[in-house]
């Protein structure tokens, strides 16, 4: 009478249970993982300090070659050079007493390692381009200073001496 009351396992019923038991194994050992993550690798497991978050700023002192004669101002300067050369210190305080004049241009800077501007670089100091009718044709050197008056460049220079001549430094 004892075995009325037994119910009797099927093989598919053992296979569901294993199956089961196999997707917690799974689940219990990524909640473990995540957790060891959390406490000993990003170590924000146990921090209860808020979150900072720094708000996004726009730098309007930075252009790109492709937008370089469109700028609001009807008369100013082009800085361009690679923000990684070891001068880059010396030209942006050059840029800095520049700005210090009382009757100084408007100042912006193109970053030559910026993607966008790759294009426009020259790989040798042969090919710059001092003279060209479009930008596409401009090739910049690794230190050049344009200036630009009513959306056309009226000067290209490429001597540190010279660019220092012309913003009078």
């Amino acid at each position: 009478m004892k075995n009325k009351n037994k119910k009797i396992e099927t093989e598919e019923q053992k296979e569901i249970k294993k199956f089961i038991f196999v997707i917690l194994g799974l689940v219990i050992i990524l909640v473990g993982i995540y957790f060891f993550t959390r406490a000993f690798v990003t170590k924000d497991l146990f921090n209860t300090s808020e979150k900072t978050y720094q708000e996004g700023t726009i730098n309007y002192d930075i252009a790109i070659v492709g937008n370089m004669l469109t700028r609001p101002n009807k008369e100013y300067y082009i800085m361009a050079f690679h923000s990684d050369n070891a001068d880059a210190i010396y030209y942006n305080a050059l840029i800095g007493k520049y700005m210090q004049k009382e009757k100084a241009e408007k100042v912006y800077y193109i970053d030559l390692d910026n993607a966008l501007n790759k294009k426009y670089v020259a790989e040798k100091e042969e090919e710059k381009s001092t003279s060209f009718k479009t930008i596409k044709d401009l090739k910049l050197g690794e230190l050049t200073l344009l200036k630009v008056k009513e959306g056309k460049v009226t000067k290209y220079i490429t001597n540190i001496e010279e660019i220092k001549k012309e913003l009078d430094i």
